[in-house]
């Protein structure tokens, strides 16, 4: 009788999920190094979180991905989320390397304008909305929850994707204390080639035709770009010790991250304190697990527009005159140099090594993260749960701004004198700004589980209970205050009572939000006969006091069901399948996460004209109406798929096909005045997301110590927004080039995030670009295809891993080029070939000084393969007995990079949360994605 055990197995690139896999020997492969190479050991018996509970992995029936923790830190980062890129199909992350900065996530596309776009993570029982105040050093797995019929059970606060992370927790056996540490070097990955002095004379005195405008030989030839940046530097330490007994585990961590960016003065510094502990009483039939988090953070920032302004500024300009003045675009009439003698203001750029000088901000931020859970075994098959938690957010920070300095930064002819005559009522000499903001959000769930099983063959799990989440809890305290002390130790972030001795001018400003509460009452079902055919079904009923009264309840239901062929008796003879299951779901989930629904806004401090006179009173405005009937967007989801494992299991693989829409899309409106001057918020459109994922592992090994893996995944999507309902909606636009134009529209029959634009018809008889009459949908910043692969091998104390991602499909707003207002720099690629008498086909126009139009010309193909990471690492043969692991690595984070893009980088994030009408997608004041070369060093005993 061949016998048969429930075994779940792990990939790199996706959870692939069996039941019933064939207790066939397999050879020991040893996992100190890669958890992700171990072969399907019949003993192991691993979970998936999916929601107020566990299920088997085997017995999962929607779409989860879960990430291990030896895959999360492979790529050294900052966020966790950033290190997992690429490993997970369906799952777009565009990172982004600002120190502190947090990457963009979007599951399975963008269903939503208005409304929230970012998923709900998860900390063991905590609802938060990201993971930046926890080190990815202390994660044990991360879940990713893609389909409806998996989200359904978190209601609206799933909406976008669920996230779970679980913490590490201690193991029964002897103390464990780990040691981890690495320090890397980064640099620009790539760099954009602009003319020097003589090449920059050259062009614009083409485009002004006149040849001696700028003399050829000038006396200054500075490369912007490499003033403003220099060598980054990171820097990790991270410690942890964990046990248990039999009555108790235990977890303690710290870490602590260093980072010094690429542009000169950027730092960002975290430091980390995790506990997480359980403890089981009156003979196990309580257990009480408590978790919590301190995270303390330093950041340092500057104007990101430093990096344009570097990209604009001329060459023939210098850092600084010869009298130590800072340089700007003079230039001398008479000998056509750039001067500060000079009389003619050639452009308007600033200077961005005295921009990075003149910035002077810091903020320092405090996150508490905590929760408590009591798990009641009241019988066999019956528990009670009751979980707690909280985030807690502490801010504040300081902006000085030194009026006068960046006067005379940009006014090096002109003294203080001239400063204070054209300002003679209120010669500023400084302006501090202070900031402090508290925000708190907390959840606590409860629920029972009946678990059991009938006749030896159906297993039965239950889950019933109720949840309620406060979030939106927060205060912002803002001052400005004029003239402050030169001395830096009296820029407190306490507002010192000094400064208002000394402040000619003072500003305050106290706004609190008003609380958002979410109740619900939810229940799932889950059966399976044998391990064969697998059920579940939940549904949420939910309310949240965003929406007026009569529309804050909706109900969310889900259904699943999987069927596990390989457990049927006719397959018995096929040999190569070892596991086949095919599994499908459907499920609607709302969200209610949209910024400004149901909010009144007033306008203060307006003048208005009243009666026969006119005579003005100052008075207060309502700006736009708030529609009664605004109600949930909802998403309804098909996911269709399978899981396979053949060869013996060396071969493991999954497929998704799923249909998504989003109706009741909030957008704004823009109704008859009469009704309300500016736009309302309408449930007006429908958005859908259609695609496909797959993903595919081979593993195996060569003689008893070489073991090598190959794994990838690909996902196509196509977003659309299908229909608008309402006659009334117009021009929503977006995408500013702050020069007056706008590159974004949502439009019906085209993706979220579509640039609309003038299509560029060539040139006329003079060289000049021609457009079209009208704008043309050019493509949207969205991919529409995502992939990763990653390889790796091991060779007794050796191993290597290679990571790699890419997307394609989408499209990218090259907005630095497009910025110009004339007397800028220009790049070499367009130097090469322009429009000339001679070359009437070039690829660009004739040399101009003109504000360009927001044009096709300025939109590439943002395509790209990256190598994402590089190691190469060697563990130690035990040298002293209680050492379990000393492990030494090299790692090359981004090394190579594969795009026709022709700017700084083709991820951008954006300075707005990658809103679709926002930033996302215009490379405009964004931050150069790095290359990072590191040592690190792994030690457990």
């Amino acid at each position: 009788m061949r016998k048969t055990v429930l075994n779940i197995t792990f990939l790199l690139t996706g959870a692939i999920t069996f039941a019933q896999v064939p207790t066939t020997p397999q050879p020991a492969i040893n996992d100190s190094v890669f958890n992700d190479s171990v072969f399907f050991d019949n003993e192991m018996t691993e979970v998936v979180l999916i929601g107020y509970g566990t299920r088997k992995a085997g017995a999962i029936t929607g779409s989860v991905v879960q990430i291990k923790a030896a895959d999360i830190v492979r790529t050294p980062a900052q966020s966790a989320i950033q290190a997992i890129q690429g490993k997970a199909a369906g799952v777009n992350i565009v990172t982004n390397d600002e120190p502190g900065g947090s990457p963009s996530i979007r599951i399975r596309g963008l269903g939503t304008v208005t409304g929230a776009r970012d998923p709900l993570y998860v900390i063991d029982g905590i609802e938060t909305s990201n993971l930046n105040g926890i080190s990815p050093n202390d994660i044990a797995t991360i879940d990713v929850l893609k389909d409806a019929s998996s989200l359904a059970i978190y209601g609206q606060k799933g909406s976008n994707g669920v996230i779970i992370i679980t913490t590490k927790k201690g193991k029964i056996g002897d103390i464990k204390v780990n040691y981890d540490a690495y320090y890397g070097q980064k640099f620009i990955q790539r760099k954009v080639d602009m003319a020097d002095s003589y090449r920059f004379a050259y062009y614009n005195n083409s485009a002004l035709g006149d040849p001696s405008y700028f003399n050829s030989t000038q006396p200054y030839s500075t490369d912007w770009l490499d003033e403003i940046t220099d060598t980054g530097e990171m820097m990790s330490n991270s410690v942890s010790l964990s046990g248990a007994t039999e009555q108790a585990t235990y977890y303690f961590g710290a870490s602590n991250y260093k980072e010094k960016g690429i542009l000169n003065g950027t730092q960002f510094e975290r430091t980390n304190v995790i506990s997480n502990n359980t403890y089981k009483l009156f003979n196990e039939k309580l257990k009480i697990t408590s978790f919590i988090n301190l995270s303390t953070n330093k950041s340092t920032p500057k104007p990101l527009s430093a990096f344009t302004n570097a990209y604009k500024q001329s060459p023939i300009v210098p850092v600084r005159f010869e009298n130590g003045r800072w340089g700007v675009p003079l230039r001398d009439p008479a000998t056509g140099l750039a001067s500060i003698n000079g009389s003619d203001r050639f452009n308007n750029v600033a200077n961005p090594v005295a921009q990075l000088a003149n910035f002077d901000e810091q903020n320092r931020n405090t996150t508490l993260i905590g929760s408590v859970n009591a798990e009641l075994k009241i019988l066999d098959y019956l528990k009670f749960n009751s979980n707690f938690g909280a985030t807690a957010n502490w801010s504040k920070g300081y902006t000085y701004t030194p009026t006068r300095e960046i006067f005379l930064s940009a006014n090096p002819t002109l003294g203080v004198e001239d400063y204070i005559t054209q300002n003679p009522n209120n010669p500023i000499i400084n302006t501090l700004q202070q900031r402090r903001s508290t925000s708190y959000r907390w959840n606590w769930d409860n629920y029972a589980t009946f678990t059991k099983t009938f006749a030896e063959d159906h297993n039965v799990t239950l889950v019933a209970g109720l949840s309620r989440t406060t979030s939106n809890i927060s205060e912002f305290l803002n001052a400005t205050r004029q003239d402050v002390p030169a001395q830096s130790n009296y820029w407190n972030l306490d507002l010192a009572s000094y400064n208002g001795t000394v402040a000619p001018g003072s500003v305050a400003q106290n706004n609190s939000t008003t609380p958002i509460v979410s109740v619900a009452y939810f229940a799932r079902g889950e059966y399976d006969y044998k391990g064969k055919y697998l059920f579940s079904a939940s549904i949420r009923r939910e309310g949240i006091s965003a929406f007026q009264e009569a529309k804050r309840f909706e109900t969310f239901p889900s259904v699943s069901a999987g069927w596990v062929l390989t457990g049927e008796e006719f397959m018995s003879n096929v040999k190569f399948l070892n596991n086949f299951k095919i599994r499908g779901g459907y499920g609607e989930v709302g969200n209610a996460n949209a910024s400004t629904i149901n909010t009144i806004l007033f306008n203060a401090g307006n003048n208005y004209a009243f009666g026969p006179d006119q005579i003005i009173y100052p008075g207060n405005n309502v700006p736009f109406q708030v529609d009664p009937n605004l109600t949930w967007e909802t998403m309804r989801e098909i996911d269709l798929g399978f899981d396979f494992a053949v060869m013996n299991n060396r071969l493991t693989g999954s497929f998704d096909y799923y249909n998504r829409k989003t109706d009741n899309v909030i957008l704004p409106v823009a109704v008859p005045t009469v009704l309300s001057p500016e736009p309302v918020l309408l449930n007006s459109g429908l958005v859908s997301n259609k695609g496909v994922e797959f993903t595919a592992k081979w593993q195996d090994k060569i003689g008893q110590d070489f073991n090598y893996w190959i794994g990838g995944n690909v996902s196509h999507n196509k977003n659309e927004l299908e229909e608008v309902h309402s006659p009334f909606f117009g021009d929503y636009i977006g995408g500013s080039l702050g020069n007056g134009q706008y590159t974004k529209q949502v439009l019906v029959g085209q993706p979220l995030g579509t640039f609309y634009v003038y299509q560029n018809t060539g040139y006329n008889s003079d060289g000049a670009p021609t457009y079209s009459d009208q704008r043309v949908a050019a493509g949207s910043y969205i991919p529409t295809v995502t992939y990763g692969f990653n390889v790796g091998a091991s060779y007794k104390g050796f191993d290597v891993s290679v990571d790699a991602y890419g997307v394609g499909g989408n499209k990218l707003y090259n907005g630095k080029r497009a910025q110009r207002f004339g007397g800028e720099n220009i790049e070499d690629a367009v130097l090469e070939n322009f429009w000339t008498p001679s070359t009437p086909n070039a690829a660009n126009p004739r040399p101009s000084n003109s504000v360009p139009r927001a044009s096709t010309y300025y939109i590439e193909k943002g395509d790209f393969l990256r190598i994402n990471n590089i190691t190469l690492g060697y563990t130690l043969p035990q040298l002293f007995k209680g050492i379990d692991k000393v492990r030494m690595y090299a790692t090359a984070i981004n090394p190579f990079l594969f795009t026709k893009y022709s700017g700084f980088s083709p991820e951008v994030v954006g300075n707005d949360n990658a809103s679709p009408l926002g930033s996302a997608g215009i490379e405009l004041d964004a931050y150069p994605t790095n290359r990072t070369f590191l040592f690190g060093l792994n030690i457990g005993f």
